[in-house]
């Protein structure tokens, strides 16, 4: 890969938009900095995970971009994270495609999934169109069903009745709420609500999706599903 300066004219805008990018690699970050940033980006580079959150609440970028072979920290359950956080375009950012990998990117809350090598006029364009989007005011309310859930208010309620659940428990049932008909495995649970450095046990997920299930599923018909052998759901029919 080579980065070039470039003509953002091109895009219809001479603005040099904010992009957060993390990588844990040296290389890979310097290349990253200085070819977004001939691209006509404002680059802010970051190789800890743990200030994205304080980054994100001060700089406020425009655009994320991530690297999928963090070493700290599951890249999927960071943009599941992050899509508490930010409604921003993120990219995710391989040294391979891998279609699978591409597709939990995707459900994840990822807005575009590019494998190297990749032309750096390509990754620009592909941030820029993002952006020209419309994007909907942040979503602060999820629902499905009669179920309705306040992600700021962290409230959940079901037919209006207020439901209280735990702080693991509420993240649960947004990862389920987010994606309903997905099904998703004990492992791809725990590391979207456990994180990927957890020493949690599989079962553990089990456990508390029947916390779940006779809290929420009490105040009404029968939303989360276990599919044996599989995984789980949230959807209206078994």
């Amino acid at each position: 890969m080579s980065a070039s300066a470039y003509d953002v004219s091109i895009f219809g805008t001479s603005a040099f938009p904010r992009v957060l990018a993390l990588d844990d690699e040296p290389n890979m970050r310097a290349m990253l900095e200085r070819g977004l940033c001939n691209l006509g980006f404002d680059v802010k580079m970051l190789s800890d995970v743990r200030a994205v959150a304080q980054t994100i609440a001060e700089w406020v970028p425009e655009a994320i971009v991530v690297d999928l072979r963090l070493p700290s920290i599951n890249a999927f359950a960071l943009i599941e994270s992050l899509r508490r956080i930010t409604e921003v375009p993120i990219l995710m950012l391989s040294r391979a495609f891998e279609a699978e990998a591409k597709v939990r990117a995707l459900m994840c809350g990822a807005d575009d999934y590019i494998a190297e090598p990749f032309d750096w006029q390509e990754l620009a364009a592909c941030v820029r169109a993002r952006l020209r989007r419309p994007r909907l005011e942040k979503r602060d309310v999820v629902s499905y069903a009669d179920v309705t859930i306040n992600l700021s208010q962290r409230r959940v309620t079901r037919r209006g009745k207020a439901i209280d659940l735990s702080a693991r428990e509420f993240d649960l049932l947004v990862a389920l709420a987010r994606h309903p008909e997905h099904v998703f495995t004990r492992s791809q649970l725990l590391d979207m609500v456990w994180g990927i450095n957890s020493d949690v046990a599989p079962a553990t997920v089990e456990t508390y999706i029947c916390y779940l299930r006779a809290k929420v599923d009490s105040e009404g018909m029968r939303l989360i599903h276990t599919l044996r052998g599989v995984g789980y759901t949230m959807r209206l029919k078994p």
